[in-house]
């Protein structure tokens, strides 16, 4: 696992930077824009798979964006801007990206109880970014033909396809992440191009966990891949 700097009372990442990381489809990015970064967890993890890329993360809240600056810092090509993703599209010229990723808040406000830290509440609902909200940014930022790529409840997969294409995104590829064979699906993957045409490719589902409670094959891959 990365040394990976956080805070002890706000945002902590799960496995699902590792996720999306891994799902990030190959291609030839030059700049990638993360949503909501936090502690700056996709870029060091994504400046391995994408050795070659500019990153720059968007996060509302400042001490997160601290642990980002410091937890990046040996990349080089890394530059972190404290802003709400929605205003992200006045500071930064249109089409300036060819990759965005994200792990927002999953929870709608109202939905279920707030966490008594108003750090963590912000990261894990939408108190200063909607979905909507994000996806329209996401839209501006990118360049034509430009990938998206988000990781969200797996109960909200529904409303993500539907406000994707609402965008002017089409949806690539949507994967379902299950804890263990038999479950509910907890995750969804999605990964859209700006202006894009080709219909939706759904993957094989995932598994987090074998049938002896250990890390599947593929969970270890991916953790493997990242590891360092």
């Amino acid at each position: 696992m990365p040394d990976i700097r956080q805070t002890q009372s706000g945002y902590r990442y799960s496995l699902d930077p590792f996720l999306l990381s891994d799902f990030v489809p190959p291609g030839a990015y030059s700049r990638v824009a993360d949503l909501g970064t936090g502690n700056g967890i996709l870029p060091r993890l994504l400046a391995k798979k994408i050795p070659a890329a500019a990153f720059m993360g968007f996060d509302i809240q400042h001490e997160p964006l601290t642990h980002a600056v410091e937890n990046c810092a040996g990349l080089g090509r890394a530059l972190f801007v404290r802003a709400d993703i929605c205003e992200a599209a006045s500071l930064v010229r249109p089409g300036s990206f060819d990759l965005a990723v994200s792990n927002p808040p999953y929870r709608k406000a109202g939905a279920g109880r707030l966490n008594p830290s108003s750090a963590k509440a912000v990261a894990r609902h939408e108190l200063a970014l909607t979905l909507e909200q994000l996806v329209s940014a996401a839209f501006h930022l990118l360049k034509e033909r430009g990938v998206f790529c988000v990781v969200h409840l797996a109960e909200r997969s529904a409303e993500l396809l539907h406000l994707l294409a609402q965008n002017g995104f089409a949806p690539q590829s949507v994967r379902f992440v299950y804890s263990r064979e038999g479950g509910n699906a907890f995750v969804v993957l999605v990964s859209a191009v700006k202006g894009g045409k080709n219909p939706v490719n759904v993957l094989p589902p995932m598994l987090v966990y074998g049938a002896d409670g250990e890390y599947s094959p593929e969970m270890r891959r991916i953790y493997g891949a990242f590891d360092a």
